[in-house]
């Protein structure tokens, strides 16, 4: 895993400060603390921060075909890579090293902007073609490498975290109203925009390409989604079980690939299990499993991952996190350089940080839920949808007007989400119940100025791309565009990436991904289970009483901490800062008042403030 980053010239000739090209990467230390490389010609400069997992002695980077006219800088893994070669050495192609990195140049030049297409693994890069003065940019299928960009004075800056771009001296860092609302709502910016107007992502499964001043992006996969339940053309449930077991042992085999120390990280929960147990059964040896807990007694999940490491003979490192640990967050500015709210983010850094004073590569459960409907959400979605046909949307919509009138009801009995929900269209409803704040409650925050239309377009819109599939599906679909890759990765890449640790996804393999894609929504939630299918195709491996416990998800006492110390911070941002000049303050001063009276819990929006405080101080100049 690395650190990548660059400046493309549109004009051929032009020349590129060698220092500037230094400069980024040096803000990319932690991504790859073994080496630095760099790569300044007429037009362009490559930079690059390696942290060394494959071919320790040959893999440097910028690197070159022996000709010297192709370049790339790298970050991630190719897991095909060993097929891959052997593919461009029939077709003639020569290779130096044993690196994954050096199959992207000769797959460059054999299969041009297809080469993404052919790639298994995690990955954002840059590839410099000399011959046609060309910039070739590719981020991997699910979006767990982050890949930046922007024009700018004439060039096109890249690299993997914002901060690397901030370096270069004159770069506008304006703020985007759209996604000022986005992060309040949803506490992360979704792709392709960033929190700075100049600043876009690469979205994930999508090249682009630079030649002659003109751009051309695409889009190179997507799994097919089902659109019905299973019929008699689909093949028995105990088959696709032992499918999903035999794609799963690949998926974990084709992360084993190192030359370092690789471990992977432990919960309670069923996924990260299930991949300790893969890699039990696959690996060469013994397992190494990390895992952390909490001196609050209702965080604290090791009893159960002590129950998982046994069950699968791991040898389990633990840990344990004291609350003062965790409300140190001097690092949390400094590693998310664009606003981001999820708090579960500051447990993950410090899983990270314990598991690299082990290992150098973890493995890890990501992408389990949204492959196999683990979220609760999906199956009220599905159960709002089917109300919704009951009455018209006015009926509904009517009834949600009587929420206030409610209040002397028990908060479970209100159902004030729901009742708003089916007085909206299906994507609306999900938006909303995807978002950390709600619309109507974010931008009477904001000042006029910085109020924009539809803070929910981006969730809105992915919705109703699979729009005439099962409520299920859709509910997949808006996650993997928008949650998956903008929230759930980025915060694993960030946090982990601080400490220098690689961290690996089976679950997000993406034959798997497909795999998961084409079960029929009955199959998914089988007998009305939240992830059922997966459940029961591991009970044979891992016993049904670990998977029947309670998803617990890695969550801190947020709510606490906002009435303490974390409240006393936002209480004196709100006093004296630049948060006034986007915020109506008073507003802001009563959401904090009511959350410290015990009110209303109002934890997850004044976070996202206190967060957008500090980013504010540090970033936005």
């Amino acid at each position: 895993m690395c650190g990548i980053n660059g400046i493309f010239c549109l004009q051929r000739t032009a020349p590129v400060e060698r220092d500037l090209v230094v400069a980024m990467s040096d803000t990319l230390r932690h991504r790859g603390p073994d080496g630095e490389g760099h790569r300044v010609a007429a037009g362009y400069g490559l930079g690059h921060r390696r942290l060394a997992i494959v071919d320790l002695v040959s893999g440097a980077q910028p690197m070159g075909d022996a000709a010297g006219e192709v370049w790339v800088t790298f970050n991630g893994e190719i897991y095909n890579h060993e097929e891959l070669r052997r593919e461009l050495e029939a077709a003639g192609h020569r290779f130096r090293t044993r690196s994954d990195t050096e199959v992207l140049v000769y797959g460059y030049r054999e299969w041009g902007t297809a080469l993404a297409s052919r790639l298994f693994g995690m990955f954002a890069f840059a590839i410099v073609d000399q011959r046609d003065h060309s910039l070739y940019l590719a981020r991997d299928r699910m979006g767990q490498k982050p890949l930046y960009w922007m024009q700018h004075a004439g060039q096109v800056l890249f690299a993997s975290e914002i901060k690397a771009l901030l370096a270069v001296p004159g770069v506008p860092r304006r703020l985007d109203p759209v996604a000022l609302g986005e992060y309040l709502c949803l506490s992360y910016v979704p792709d392709p925009r960033s929190i700075f107007a100049d600043v876009h992502k690469l979205p994930p499964a999508t090249w682009m390409l630079v030649r002659d001043g003109r751009f051309e992006s695409r889009e190179y996969w997507s799994p097919q989604l089902r659109a019905g339940a299973s019929d008699g053309t689909t093949p028995s449930l105990h088959d696709q079980q032992q499918e999903l077991l035999d794609r799963l042992d690949v998926a974990v085999r084709r992360r084993l690939m190192s030359d370092v120390p690789l471990g992977a990280f432990l919960s309670g929960g069923v996924d990260s299990f299930a991949v300790v147990d893969s890699m039990s059964r696959v690996g060469p040896g013994e397992v190494l499993a990390c895992t952390v807990g909490f001196d609050v007694p209702e965080y604290d999940e090791r009893v159960f991952a002590r129950q998982a490491a046994q069950a699968c003979r791991a040898h389990l490192f633990e840990d344990v996190l004291k609350v003062e640990d965790m409300l140190d967050l001097d690092w949390f500015t400094e590693v998310f350089d664009e606003p981001f709210a999820d708090a579960s983010a500051i447990p993950t850094y410090h899983v990270s940080r314990i598991a690299r004073s082990h290992v150098t590569v973890a493995l890890s459960g990501d992408g389990g839920d949204e492959n196999f409907a683990g979220y609760r959400r999906y199956k009220f979605d599905a159960e709002e949808n089917r109300l919704r046909r009951l009455l018209p949307g006015a009926a509904w919509r009517g009834l949600g007007a009587l929420y206030p009138k409610l209040d002397f009801l028990p908060r479970w009995l209100r159902y004030k989400r729901t009742l708003q929900n089916l007085g909206c269209s299906p994507d609306e409803a999900y938006a909303r119940s995807v978002s950390a704040a709600l619309p109507e409650d974010v931008l009477p925050l904001l000042r006029p100025a910085w109020r924009a239309d539809d803070p929910l377009g981006a969730v809105r819109a992915a919705h109703r791309e699979a729009e005439g599939c099962h409520p299920l599906q859709r509910c997949a679909l808006a996650d993997r565009r928008t949650t998956l890759p903008g929230d759930i990765l980025t915060k694993v890449d960030r946090a982990s990436m601080a400490v220098s640790l690689e961290v690996r996804s089976p679950f997000l393999d993406h034959q798997l991904v497909e795999f998961a894609a084409d079960l029929s929504y009955d199959r998914k939630l089988l007998d009305g289970a939240s992830k059922g299918f997966l459940k029961e195709a591991l009970v044979g491996r891992l016993g049904r009483q670990a998977l029947n416990r309670p998803k617990r998800g890695f969550a801190v006492p947020l709510a606490l901490w906002m009435r303490g110390s974390l409240g006393d911070a936002l209480g004196a941002a709100l006093a004296d800062g630049p948060l006034g000049q986007l915020l109506e303050v008073e507003r802001a001063r009563r959401l904090l008042d009511e959350h410290r009276r015990g009110a209303r819990d109002r934890s997850r929006i004044l976070w996202a403030l206190l967060v957008l405080h500090r980013f504010l101080n540090r970033w936005a100049g």
